[in-house]
């Protein structure tokens, strides 16, 4: 039988009969990029033909246009790639998924002094049975703890009624019982008390974050993070409710694809704190919207169609065996709300950890991602919105772009006189790409330098070599061949700049809306969130004109705070309360309903501190 061995890997897949090179990665979790989910429009899934035991297929035309002279050197793209026999085939490192740097940390506010989790232990003696009355294991632990704590009406899952018989008769004189919000019995042990866990995730995109942590003393103890898998599928959420439209086995496969990642998760975390993963009684979870109808197996579809419901927008409960994951299998999943179809319970998460809704300041809560979402408000009343701005912001449609990983450019300097570019690199590499800050940066230092024009324009005029004609346009050469891991220079075109343009003027626009539909108030704090805001230089922001308020108000980066959100939401079961007051009091504006946005949005392409050219 013929296989596809995959290098740098050295995986061999076996094929039967004519096979897709993207779809066989896919399937076998091979760390393939697919920023288009396969749709044949990105190019980003490139792909090296070293050996094949048939002739190389033909070249399509997109391909021929992407590579040029190298598709006789085997280059092609996976999506597009069809093998029928044995073959070499080597994924360049810039088109492999793994290696992203994720943002891990929250808001660096304290956790609540005041821990109070939904499920706590409880020591309690139980009288030894007796002939007469015969009372059952059951009855008689209910009993006790009625007359010790008050709690009645107990209901017990089966895990913990399987333990029951034996925990009563281990010698010990009490048992330690793990109750849920004071109605549910969901473990018991004899042997000590002991240390009630939980974790906490950020369910993103991109990326995926997990806190374990000590539900008696608010300790963090282990934090975990790793790529979503599902990015295989596609970069953003349209390519994946795109798959799921497309397949009928797509929810399924997505679905199964981020509970593995979970669980990987649980496991790399328990293995770090040397305890059991079914020690873990409690999760929580925030994320965007289609993330959130993902995991929990909900038809994300619809999503996608005006007018963008969700399925749900309370907070919901699942036993944790019910969704698959490998903790105690009667702990707890709790969902966070959400508020509308692209505004989800990671911007609820993120106004909960950072406390605008009980603010006095007027604050501008931003989350620089493909989604975009912007809150808008303090304590007495609050807006949001989604503005698309597109992948842009995480490298993106952009020529080099790249996420986050290392060897990434994330800062750009650039001599106003000579024209000399020195670029920092993610953990000092050669340089790969632009990830979301780095392009920015350039930009703005483009900006600064007279290189880029109030429309996004080169210009021409500047007696640099580094303003040329490329294959794509008319591009800016950042760091040149010799010196990159890619083989080639690194450029910006003056078509990532345009990406760029749509992106900053959709956030711009949208903050902009809301600022008019609240009453023009004077806006006092702007908080960037997510990694793409935490990395971005304010500087840099406001040289593009990136949101507006930025010349009077502080400007923050918060960091990950949905994942800080979704930790208060596991130590404090108040704040579950507090969250379902946030998405209720919270007024979602649709911008595509409203004239005045695409007329605010064409307004703002321009880079206001650029002179023309």
């Amino acid at each position: 039988m013929p296989s596809i061995i995959f290098r740098p890997l050295d995986k061999s897949i076996p094929i039967h009969g004519p096979s897709n090179l993207l779809d066989l990665a896919r399937s076998y979790d091979i760390p393939l990029k697919s920023t288009c989910g396969g749709k044949k429009i990105c190019g980003k899934c490139k792909i090296i033909i070293e050996d094949s035991d048939a002739p190389l297929p033909a070249p399509s035309e997109h391909e021929i246009e992407t590579f040029g002279d190298l598709t006789q050197k085997g280059y092609r793209l996976a999506c597009e790639t069809v093998l029928t026999e044995r073959a070499i085939v080597r994924i360049p490192e810039e088109s492999q998924s793994g290696r992203q740097v994720i943002l891990t940390s929250g808001t660096h506010h304290p956790y609540p002094a005041r821990l109070i989790p939904k499920v706590e232990s409880y020591y309690v003696e139980v009288p030894p049975p007796v002939l007469v009355p015969l009372i059952c294991d059951r009855e008689r632990l209910a009993n006790a703890l009625a007359e010790a704590y008050g709690i009645k009406r107990l209901r017990i899952d089966p895990f913990a009624l399987r333990k029951l018989p034996r925990a009563l008769r281990s010698g010990h004189k009490g048992i330690f019982a793990v109750i849920r919000d004071r109605k549910e019995l969901v473990d018991l042990h004899a042997d000590g008390e002991k240390e009630l866990l939980g974790m906490a995730f950020d369910i993103g995109t991109t990326t995926v974050v997990g806190y374990l942590m000590d539900l008696n003393s608010g300790e963090e103890i282990s934090v975990q993070s790793a790529l979503n898998p599902q990015i295989s599928f596609g970069d953003d959420v349209i390519s994946r409710i795109s798959f799921c439209q497309d397949s009928p086995e797509g929810l399924d496969k997505l679905r199964a694809s981020i509970v593995a990642c979970l669980n990987q998760l649980i496991a790399a975390a328990s293995a770090e704190a040397g305890i059991d993963p079914a020690r873990i009684m409690e999760i929580t979870v925030a994320g965007n919207t289609a993330m959130h109808h993902l995991f929990a197996g909900l038809d994300p579809r619809y999503l996608a169609m005006a007018p963008y419901p969700p399925v749900l927008q309370a907070a919901e409960d699942f036993k944790a065996k019910e969704l698959g994951l490998n903790v105690a299998p009667s702990a707890y999943v709790h969902l966070l709300p959400l508020k509308a179809g692209f505004v989800g319970s990671d911007t609820i998460a993120s106004i909960l950890a950072t406390g605008i809704h009980k603010s006095t300041i007027e604050t501008l809560l931003i989350d620089l991602g493909t989604n975009g979402e912007i809150v808008l408000g303090n304590r007495d009343r609050l807006l949001c919105c989604s503005t698309a701005a597109g992948p842009a912001f995480e490298g993106g449609h952009i020529r080099f772009g790249m996420r986050a990983a290392a060897g990434a450019i994330e800062r750009v300097n650039i001599d106003p006189v000579t024209f000399k570019v020195r670029v920092k690199t993610i953990h000092g590499e050669r340089a790969r790409g632009l990830c979301g800050s780095g392009i920015i940066s350039a930009v703005a230092e483009m900006i600064r330098t007279g290189i880029i024009s109030d429309k996004g324009g080169f210009n021409r005029g500047l007696a640099t070599p580094r303003l040329r004609k490329g294959k794509y346009g008319s591009e800016f050469v950042l760091v040149s061949s010799s010196m990159t891991d890619v083989g080639e220079d690194i450029t910006i075109t003056e078509k990532d700049v345009s990406q760029l343009q749509m992106a900053k003027a959709a956030v711009y626009a949208g903050a902009s809306l809301l600022n008019e539909l609240g009453g023009r108030k004077k806006i006092e704090r702007i908080l960037l969130a997510g990694a793409g805001g935490n990395y971005v230089d304010p500087l840099d922001a406001c040289t593009i004109d990136l949101f507006p308020g930025y010349k009077t108000a502080t400007l923050t980066g918060v960091g990950n705070a949905a994942i800080h959100g979704a930790c208060l939401a596991l130590l404090n079961r108040n704040k579950r309360k507090e969250a379902e007051r946030i998405a209720r009091k919270m007024a979602y504006q649709e911008l595509a309903a409203l004239p005045r946005f695409q007329e605010l949005f064409v307004e703002n392409m321009v880079f206001k501190q650029a002179g023309g050219v």
